[in-house]
């Protein structure tokens, strides 16, 4: 059982052995998401992991036209930590 990697400029694919993503239930030729871990190791992101569906309704309410002002949002975060901290704006 063999794994290859090969990078070409900014794209890392991986081969994993059909054994392998048969046990990780991966799709077979469809693309995955990996995250560093931050100590050298990577973790494989789910298509249904929470950082993916809150993405997906981001872009949901982006393609509504649910939108923020960027100064409602920074006049909320400089609010944090203070006595007049203001609720999320929606």
């Amino acid at each position: 059982m063999t794994t290859r990697i090969v990078r070409v400029g900014n794209t890392l694919t991986v081969e994993i052995p059909e054994e392998l993503l048969v046990q990780a239930s991966l799709p077979v030729g469809e693309p995955v998401e990996w995250v560093s871990n931050g100590n050298g190791t990577i973790s494989l992101v789910s298509p249904d992991s929470w950082e993916h569906r809150h993405i997906r309704a981001g872009l949901a309410d982006l393609e509504a036209g649910k939108t923020l002002s960027n100064e409602r949002v920074i006049e909320w975060l400089d609010s944090w930590g203070t006595e007049n901290e203001l609720p999320a704006p929606k």
